[in-house]
């Protein structure tokens, strides 16, 4: 269809709010979906019954469309289009500066156009996460007596980082690198295990097995990707998507990382002050330890 090219290319915030319904969009709803990408903001100064001229559509096919998305009704859905879309469009157009990176650029040119994309794509997370996401995530942690922590490739890298900062709390955490040995691992977990899945493409065979074994073993599933649909988001507990503009390097998820790390951070302080007295002591402990290892000043 049209619309998935459309709505792909597209940063508005028409396109943020329909993403997330595609896959379950019938051909008359994406044919709804790929007029209303199309309006843009002209959207807002239409009538339902302008829609409905417009597309052969009922009025109300076009009602329960827009209910579907979430919305109490068009006006609503309209209010809310008017308040965001200018907001989006001029981040998605800011967003665009990373992929204008080209041969010619200096180092400094390059260093301004990703760190102005981070600073940008950051903002645009702020935005997407909510506190019923994080809290779900922060309960199924708190819940758990194990974490684990797995990815394939790049995003093992991402996985490490996370097993690293929770090594710190009082809750007994694993890592594994190798996947053959991350699946028999996986085996062994229960319901009072928590595993915690990274792949931002989503499509990663390993990475869905795994997600697989754990649901069959009851384990709990918090998995961060940048593919809003998939297998691994129906298997998860808790799914958060992490949204970014691809550069011309896209299986490298450059931008990508900086918000996966972002988002750890987030959960991570927040289990820290879930247990504020256990993991200050947890942490006290590990700081002991590890001043052994360091170099001690002499004093003259």
């Amino acid at each position: 269809m049209v619309v998935n090219e459309v709505i792909t290319i597209s940063g508005n915030y028409i396109k943020k709010i329909l993403k997330p319904h595609m896959n379950s969009f019938s051909a008359t709803e994406l044919n709804i979906a790929e007029y209303f990408v199309v309006l843009g903001m002209d959207l807002v100064n239409k009538t339902l019954a302008n829609l409905s001229e417009e597309t052969s559509y009922s009025e109300a096919t076009i009602f329960k469309f827009v209910k579907k998305l979430g919305f109490k009704g068009f006006q609503d859905f309209k209010i809310s289009v008017a308040s965001n879309y200018h907001i989006n469009e001029e981040r998605s157009h800011q967003l665009a500066v990373f992929t204008d990176i080209s041969s010619s650029d200096k180092p400094i040119d390059i260093s301004n156009k990703v760190i102005h994309s981070s600073q940008i794509m950051l903002e645009s997370l702020v935005a997407s996460l909510t506190n019923e996401v994080l809290q779900k995530a922060l309960d199924l942690i708190t819940q758990s007596k194990g974490l684990h922590f797995f990815g394939i490739g790049a995003s093992s890298v991402i996985a490490l980082d996370t097993y690293q900062k929770f090594l710190r709390t009082s809750i007994p955490v694993h890592y594994v690198a190798d996947y053959h040995m991350q699946l028999m691992h996986v085996s062994k977990l229960t319901e009072d295990d928590c595993v915690f899945l990274f792949s931002h493409s989503g499509k990663t065979v390993e990475t869905i097995r795994l997600a697989e074994v754990a649901k069959q073993c009851h384990a709990k599933i918090i998995y961060l990707t940048g593919n809003p649909a998939g297998r691994i988001n129906v298997l998860s507990d808790v799914s958060i998507v992490v949204e970014t503009e691809e550069s011309v390097f896209q299986s490298e998820a450059l931008a990508a990382r900086i918000l996966y790390l972002t988002i750890v951070d987030i959960i991570y302080l927040s289990y820290l002050y879930k247990d504020e007295n256990k993991n200050i002591h947890s942490i006290d402990t590990i700081r002991q330890i590890l001043s052994t290892t360091k170099e001690k000043d002499e004093k003259v």
